[in-house]
């Protein structure tokens, strides 16, 4: 009986320290940051609208939220960094949709990522595409731009933020449509490619409609087109690409992932105070002023929005690198 005691009280000694490790530690503990990749460079719609979101995300958390710029490889350096993140709930990254799934879908890029190596925690906003060119330029209207690149094929010079983001790929496939020719120029990101452009370095450019709201309205860029279904209130007057006869229809969407692994409890956290940041008067006023709608979605929705999305790019992102277009 002895024996069996002091058996028992030495077990109970050995598990007791273990004891406060298993409870949960309250996330995220005051004063310690998160961190948000944003994988692209500082000054493009995604580094705009992650940080237009801080603020509010640092009152919904009740700690500060460091944004920092990881750009590269179109958004495969920092979607990378992130897949390799501890999985604790403080490292979380902005992407793009769909550069991420397609970065991995096209089987040369070798992206150390794939959908698993992501939780989805909120979608943000579903920014539309627009059709840029330099406010000087001599092609007024899609029109024009259509005859110049049918005058002269694969001289007219069209900049994109990157290979197989949704710029890329709806160039292809308005090329595609119209039986023309441009020169792709790919930068990376839209802040350089945005920049080129101004300077008349390109010639055209497809690009996030609250860049082309940002610009045209500092009197730096035309705006040809737009690539909604529906005309943009933000963008009086611009006609609908469908309108003018081509019926293609592209953007981006923007949202938060954690690394995979991130416990559930995290995951519910992070996912309620991004949709009390992305929901709050405050920041639907902001993005307004930017030319943009909150369109939150929850992690469930998120993860439905990106498998349909997914699932629709997957034969077209195939048959670019069938064609040797994704380089």
């Amino acid at each position: 009986m002895l024996r069996r005691n002091l058996l028992a009280a030495a077990a109970m000694t050995t598990m007791s320290p273990a004891l406060p490790a298993m409870a949960q530690a309250p996330f995220p503990e005051p004063g310690r940051p998160l961190t948000v990749i944003v994988p692209y460079p500082p000054g493009g719609g995604s580094d705009v609208t992650a940080r237009a979101l801080g603020p509010e995300l640092e009152r919904a958390l009740g700690v500060p939220v460091v944004i920092v710029n990881r750009a590269g490889a179109g958004s495969q350096i920092g979607m990378a960094e992130l897949a390799r993140a501890r999985p604790d709930g403080y490292t979380v990254a902005y992407g793009l949709w769909p550069s991420t799934f397609t970065l991995y879908l096209d089987p040369s890029r070798r992206a150390p990522f794939n959908r698993d190596s992501f939780v989805p925690l909120a979608l943000h906003v579903i920014d539309p595409g627009t059709i840029l060119v330099p406010a000087n330029s001599p092609n007024r209207t899609f029109a024009d731009l259509v005859a110049a690149a049918k005058a002269r094929p694969g001289v007219v010079s069209m900049a994109g933020p990157g290979i197989l983001g949704w710029e890329h790929i709806s160039s292809l496939q308005l090329q595609q449509a119209l039986g023309i020719e441009f020169n792709l120029v790919h930068f990376q990101g839209a802040a350089p490619a945005i920049t080129a452009l101004i300077a008349s370095q390109v010639d055209v450019m497809m690009s996030s409609s609250s860049t082309a709201i940002t610009q045209s309205r500092s009197g730096l860029v035309r705006v040809l087109a737009v690539l909604s279904e529906q005309p943009n209130e933000f963008l009086p007057g611009i006609q609908t690409l469908a309108s003018l006869g081509t019926p293609l229809t592209a953007g981006s969407a923007r949202g938060f992932v954690a690394p995979a692994g991130t416990p559930e409890p995290i995951v519910r956290r992070l996912a309620q105070a991004l949709e009390t940041a992305i929901t709050s008067q405050a920041h639907r006023d902001t993005l307004r002023r930017l030319g943009l709608d909150a369109t939150f979605m929850g992690p469930a929705a998120f993860g439905d929005y990106w498998t349909r999305e997914e699932n629709a790019m997957r034969p077209i992102v195939a048959e670019i690198v069938r064609q040797g277009q994704n380089n």
